[in-house]
């Protein structure tokens, strides 16, 4: 039998199995009356319990908890928790139960988001239904005339529960046809399908249903990027989400010229080619949020891979101070925002959220009345008090042809998405000079080589130390998860680079239900913030090393990223693996 839990008098469960013995152990177990309970837990005086005993006597159909409550002598919040602990509810950590998708058809998704329950499984002829509270006598008589069932409750987190509801419901829309669809493909050779046959395939309703589902799970799981990755006889579905790549499911290969086609369809890209790379875009609506798909598609050995880029510019919005800076360091970067002119840099790799700390620092000098212009590629989110520019290549209206007529609209601060060659950066520097605050980014390792590379690109170090006022380089670590907190085994090597003592004890998560067994939970900004003082600027000149304009920032006050992100691990925010991974 399996090992059954038990939390704040509760039995929890993982696993069907567990549930069904869980089930029956209920099923010859003698309950505990609830007046009884509400007494001997204090919940209830016994003169309030006689009196609404007596009630009881003259209300046909009213039930002790219904009564107290309206006595204003429970609670209805005690009286839920009473009934759970008394009537031993399970509570189900839901995030890896798989719910058996024949009995989610037996509730219609109208009835199941009315009154946000998902059925998950059958325990003899009995409908198991997991929801965030007890439902009403009222709700639990309506799903058993619906669905013919006696009603078994159990109780699971309400994130879990509307996260599971959408999903559960997205893969029974996308199973509708798909396999006989899948039959009816699987005998072609899809090598030699012709473009007309896949436009075809890629119009069908399953196939229409199945992309759309890909999307909006995406989206229900803030993924960060979807990869459709093919491989001999199949092809897998990944989403990256908190920087790690997560492998949802795996699709016969039959299906791909489909899948392909009807995002290339949404994108609107060329259908027929299929032996060179292409790049489009798809602009989403889902549940009145506006989202932003980059597509990629290039081709390999088994077929067309993808890889979408999710943008979703109602969230991912961050003020200052919930970017992660020491407190010494956010009054400096506020000093930074306060300046009248000069250029403030934020550098890292690709997805290191140097876009996120922008549109925070934006969010804060919009506060202050000024003019706000971005140009962008692409707009990652939506910013209220600015004027937003987004870029098309296609007819040559890059970053230096929209600076140019930037600085005719009378801008107090300008945000441009990236620095990429020599003329962007000299108008940047130049806007810099004559009055205006800029933002930007550049693609370094820290702050010290963003000097290096603006003198690399063909800028002059007089106009880099006439112009530049800040750099803030920055990494994303992922979060340690709270509730599985182990010991962390480092490398004797690790603690050498990192100038770590032998003795030192570290921490990391180890997997459970709470992280999806990843072990982690969130993402952390490490950062270092180099200010250019005078001192510092008289060191930017040609032949300068990165190293030696590192030494003299630390010797300023600079934290490096490496000892800011140590400080995290000693919290426990992070593991020592994982500030390895980022900094070395």
């Amino acid at each position: 039998m399996p090992t059954i839990h038990h939390h704040a008098h509760q039995p929890i469960a993982h696993s069907a199995s567990e549930l069904t013995a869980l089930f029956n152990m209920q099923a010859s177990a003698m309950h505990e009356r609830l007046g009884q309970y509400l007494l001997r837990e204090h919940l209830v005086s016994a003169e309030a319990l006689r009196e609404a005993l007596q009630q009881l006597r003259h209300r046909d159909g009213k039930k002790l908890g219904e009564v107290l409550v309206e006595m204003e002598a429970l609670k209805q919040a005690d009286l839920n928790q009473a009934l759970l602990s008394q009537l031993e509810v399970p509570h189900l950590l839901l995030e890896k139960f798989i719910p058996d998708p024949q009995v989610i058809s037996l509730l219609p998704a109208e009835i199941a988001h009315r009154y946000q329950t998902l059925p998950i499984m059958l325990h003899e002829d009995s409908l198991v239904l997991a929801s965030a509270t007890l439902l009403s006598q009222q709700a639990n008589e309506f799903i058993r005339f619906i669905c013919q069932k006696n009603i078994l409750n159990v109780i699971a987190d309400e994130q879990a529960i509307r996260l599971a509801i959408k999903e559960s419901y997205l893969s029974q829309t996308e199973n509708e046809g798909l396999q006989e669809f899948e039959l009816s493909i699987e005998s072609d050779d899809q090598d030699q399908q012709s473009s007309q046959d896949a436009e075809f395939m890629a119009k069908q309703q399953p196939i229409v249903k199945l992309v759309e589902t890909i999307l909006q799970t995406a989206i229900l799981r803030n993924a960060s990027d979807i990869h459709i990755r093919p491989e001999a006889h199949h092809f897998d579905l990944l989403y990256r989400i908190d920087g790690s790549l997560q492998k949802l499911k795996d699709y016969p290969r039959s299906l791909l010229p489909a899948v392909v086609g009807r995002i290339k369809i949404l994108a609107r890209l060329n259908i027929a080619e299929r032996r060179l790379p292409q790049d489009g875009r798809i602009g989403y609506q889902y549940e009145k949020h506006k989202i932003d798909l980059r597509i990629s598609v290039i081709p390999v050995q088994f077929g067309e891979s993808i890889v979408i880029r999710v943008l979703n510019k109602n969230q991912g919005l961050r003020t200052i101070d919930q970017i992660g800076f020491t407190t010494q360091d956010e009054a400096r970067f506020h000093d930074l925002l306060d300046r009248s002119h000069g250029i403030i840099l934020v550098t890292g790799p690709t997805g290191s959220g140097k876009s996120t700390t922008l549109y925070a620092a934006l969010q804060e000098v919009v506060k202050n009345e000024v003019n706000v212009i971005t140009v962008e590629d692409p707009i990652e989110y939506e910013l209220s008090g600015t004027r937003q520019i987004q870029l098309v290549n296609a007819i040559n209206f890059s970053f230096p042809q929209a600076l140019r007529h930037i600085l005719r609209h009378d801008p107090d601060v300008i945000m441009i998405g990236e620095m990429r060659d020599a003329e962007t950066c000299k108008i940047a520097l130049e806007s810099a000079l004559t009055g205006h605050l800029v933002f930007s980014t550049l693609h370094t390792n820290d702050a010290a080589s963003s000097i290096v590379r603006l003198m690399e690109i063909g800028v002059e170090p007089y106009m880099i130390r006439a112009s530049v006022i800040g750099i803030l380089a920055q990494r994303l670590v992922r979060k340690n998860c709270p509730h599985c907190l182990q010991q962390e085994s480092v490398t004797p090597l690790m603690r050498k680079n990192l100038g770590l003592t032998d003795d030192e004890i570290f921490y990391q998560g180890c997997g459970c239900e709470h992280c999806h067994q990843t072990g982690f939970s969130g993402r952390l900004a490490i950062y270092e913030l180099l200010i250019i003082n005078d001192k510092i600027r008289t060191h930017i000149q040609p032949g300068m090393s990165a190293d030696e304009l590192s030494q003299l920032a630390k010797r300023e006050g600079m934290t490096s990223i490496a000892e800011n992100a140590i400080v995290q691990a000693r919290l426990k925010h992070t593991s020592i693996a994982e500030i390895y991974r980022a900094c070395m």
